[in-house]
């Protein structure tokens, strides 16, 4: 072992020193106008050596004595040819200007169709703030989640829900960042927007396979948002009015002075929905209530030339109440602290403090039953993560990631002195470590790999009581009824504080490989092994605002995947046209399902209530992209495949999961008219989703009652839409813009859900007919809006 050691470190020894003679050349890439650090630019030196910058807008490239020409490109930005003579390290940094071009290009890749062909990720996509707001968007609303939902492999459970499945995953296996706090729901108005904000966003960036190893924690996705940074040269903003919603934001520079550029600047953005402010005009609704409102903040500083700082912010709340019935309130709250350091001309030091929360209130209002339900879920991280630019040809990251939770599963309260007792379940309390490494090497000039290994641990911690069952497991499987029966508790075991109940260790392997066949062909191939520790307790397919998340611990082990992509990257007519092809599959085990009969929301042993099993997921995903002239867009097409098995569920064989569709196609498009006028539109169609329908009733009681067999056995009528959108961008001198949408141009009702009962009206009474009627649930037919936004 010694040995093996002494080895690696002779062979970075090499790495670090070959080629000593040369000089290395770094510094950051920002926007002229506003002086933000811009992430992912194309930086090629020669026309040979290339990098791009990080998630700061930093790069680093190694460099012979002599004049060399660099290229930088970025999309939407002006093309820079710059020669630079070097002869020592040297700190060089370029602005590039916004591209002002009569014709718009409109990309889904983060720049040229060759980035997507050149770079060893696979089953990774980026999208801009301001591709974003160019989608037609429900109710005049740009929404990040579901412009993802328009990305093969990336679907939904319906078009109200703004939570997403990647590749037959479950909305709990994806990890959702933003400035790197984790956010546990990102859903407003029950799933109908997401909470992120499109003014404060400056890129998303989503992995479906091939996932690094700074990653961990989840199993089929890792979507990572970074806000905007905000003006360092003067004061802006913007503001925006729709039909449901008003928007604001600003920015500006933090102590400028008489200085051209400050060392540092801000951005906060607020909305609010105004929905409750209509509700007066039904008088069902009169006296309820339903808005939401978040705020996003960001400012940065320079303490030197090498060193930043950075504090991020997230607060959004939404807000349901029925009048004497229910009532709701439930929201994110995140803060992330983060320096940046350039150790020297090789290395770059990241370290951040983050804060993440998720809570949720739920008050019964039922005159005599009164009382308030609280849970909520709260981390608290730490990640250190150092880069090393070791040549052009090798770049090592590296890091420890420490996760410290705190889960509340639920206190109940009685309100207005009802007689519903008080009561509070069990703290629970995990720790989750991870360490990694992750090396990107180019072997060749036509192949280059990036592989990395994490380990990944976790500990469930005391205070807490645990139940000893006599069997030594909750519950037993009984095959002759097909039923599962609770087992007898034993014994209670007490934990003290910060004491180990159990513990649990993962080795996450992760390889990505390209070959370059040519200058516009590639294969890629893609292995990753996750573990996820948290678990998402649920009988809904899409996040509800009462989610309750549990830690793996005695009775609940961690689930765990892997995944193989074979992908095939290829760019013709000079770039105008890309095709992406790429299959998967991915195995999955220890998923968790809820057993027939579960009662998960009121129930504090929630080991009682749910069994473990396995899962497959497998598929075929294409995208075309049409990335030039007046007509832009992209076609993609998914089929796939994702399947369950639990022992006691749908007779011990596998079943289609929640997120089972076979066919998914989606056509979107972009056109400019003119330099006022732009167009757009998304066609969406999918087969339909799994669905469990009663195959009998009988009546227990004098109730009638539904009799169930195979689980998610049928499937809803398919599903089809057409969204429209058009901009009309200000004139010369002027700041405003008008944009105009329709949602569900041709009125389709697709099915939400379907829905039996024997429940009919007469006169408007309603009475029990006896016959069994199916109801189809839809959410909305044809949706216009009209919203205004204004620059200042």
């Amino acid at each position: 072992m010694k040995k093996q050691f002494i080895y690696l470190f002779c062979i970075l020894c090499y790495l670090a020193t070959h080629g000593q003679e040369k000089f290395t050349v770094n510094g950051y890439v920002k926007d002229n106008r506003s002086g933000e650090k811009l992430l992912g630019v194309n930086i090629i030196v020669d026309n040979t050596y290339g990098t791009t910058t990080n998630d700061y807008g930093f790069y680093s490239i190694r460099l012979s004595k002599g004049t060399h020409q660099f290229e930088i490109s970025y999309l939407g930005y002006k093309v820079i040819h710059k020669e630079i003579f070097v002869n020592s390290n040297t700190k060089t940094d370029f602005n590039l200007n916004e591209e002002l071009a009569e014709l718009d290009e409109i990309m889904i890749s983060s720049n040229k169709p060759q980035k997507n062909i050149k770079s060893t990720e696979m089953s990774v996509v980026s999208l801009k703030g301001e591709t974003i707001k160019k989608l037609p968007a429900i109710l005049g609303e740009p929404d990040i989640l579901k412009s993802l939902q328009l990305l093969p492999g990336v679907s939904s459970i319906n078009e109200a829900s703004s939570g997403f499945n990647v590749r037959g995953g479950s909305v709990d296996q994806n990890l959702i960042l933003l400035d790197e706090a984790t956010i546990y729901n990102a859903s407003h108005l029950f799933g109908f927007f997401s909470v992120f904000n499109s003014d404060a966003i400056k890129n998303a960036k989503l992995y479906k396979g091939g996932i690094p190893s700074i990653y961990g924690g989840r199993l089929s996705s890792v979507l990572d948002i970074k806000q905007r940074e905000g003006n360092v040269k003067k004061f802006g903003g913007n503001l925006g009015v729709g039909l449901i919603s008003a928007k604001a934001l600003i920015e500006g520079p933090i102590l400028k002075g008489d200085k051209e550029e400050a060392n540092g600047s801000y951005m906060l953005a607020g909305r609010r929905s105004y929905i409750d402010l209509f509700t007066f005009l039904t008088e069902d609704f009169k006296n309820s209530s339903l808005f939401f409102y978040d705020f996003n903040l960001k400012a940065n500083y320079d303490i030197n030339k090498n060193n930043r700082l950075f504090l991020s912010g997230y607060f959004g709340r939404d807000k349901f109440e029925l009048e004497k019935l229910l009532g709701t309130i439930w929201g994110n709250t995140s803060a992330s602290l983060r320096w940046t350091s350039v150790l020297n001309d090789k290395l770059f030091l990241q370290t951040s403090a983050i804060y993440s929360n998720y809570d949720y209130t739920l008050d019964n209002l039922r005159t005599g039953s009164e009382f308030r339900w609280k849970s909520n879920i709260t981390s608290y991280n730490i990640k250190p993560r150092l880069s090393w630019y070791i040549n052009n040809n090798n770049t090592l990251k590296t890091g420890i990631d420490v996760t410290y939770y705190n889960f509340k599963p639920g206190k109940i309260s009685p309100l207005k002195g009802s007689s519903i007792n008080a009561e509070k379940f069990s703290n629970k309390f995990g720790l989750e470590n991870g360490v990694y490494a992750d090396l990107k090497q180019n072997i060749t000039n036509k192949l280059s790999v990036q592989y990395g290994l994490r380990w990944s641990n976790f500990s469930r911690l005391g205070k807490e009581e645990i139940r000893i069952y006599k069997t030594g497991k909750p519950l037993t499987y009984i095959p002759e009824l097909d039923i599962y029966k609770e087992n007898k508790v034993t014994e209670t075991v007490t934990y003290k504080s910060q004491e180990r109940i159990k513990t649990f260790n993962g080795i996450e392997p992760r390889a990505s490989i390209r070959y370059l066949l040519n200058d516009n062909n590639s294969l890629k191939i893609s292995y990753n092994k996750m573990y996820q520790y948290l678990h998402l307790i649920s009988n809904t397919s899409s996040p509800t605002p009462l989610d309750v998340w549990s830690p793996s611990g005695r009775y609940l082990s961690p689930q765990y995947a892997d995944q193989l992509a074979l992908g095939y990257f290829t760019s013709f007519k000079e770039g105008k046209y890309d095709l992406n092809v790429e299959t998967y599959y991915k195995k999955l085990e220890d998923v968790t399902d809820f057993i027939d009969g579960a009662d998960l929301l009121f129930t504090e042993e929630i080991e009682t209530q749910v069994a473990q099993g396995k899962g497959r997921a497998y598929g075929l995903e294409v995208q075309l992209n049409k990335n030039e002239g007046k007509f832009t867009g992209w076609l993609s097409y998914t089929l796939a495949k994702s399947e369950t098995k639990v022992l006691g569920i749908n007779n011990n064989a596998y079943y289609p999961s929640n997120t089972d569709q076979l066919h998914e196609l989606n056509l979107v498009g972009f056109y400019k008219l003119n330099k006022r006028w732009d167009f757009g539109f998304n066609f969406i169609f999918g087969s339909g989703r799994p669905v469990t329908y009663p195959t009998g009733k009988y009546r227990q009681n004098g109730l009638v009652v539904g009799d169930y067999n195979n689980r998610n056995g049928n499937r809803l009528p398919v599903y089809h839409r057409l969204d429209l959108s058009a901009t009309l961008n200000p004139k010369k001198g002027k700041r405003g813009k008008w944009i105009f949408s329709i949602v569900n141009a041709y009125n389709r009702k697709n099915a939400a859900s379907i829905y039996f009962n024997e429940i009919g009206e007469i006169n408007d009474v309603e009475i029990a007919t006896g016959k069994t009627k199916a109801t189809k649930l839809s959410f909305f037919g044809i949706v216009p809006s009209i919203s205004y936004e204004f620059k200042f």
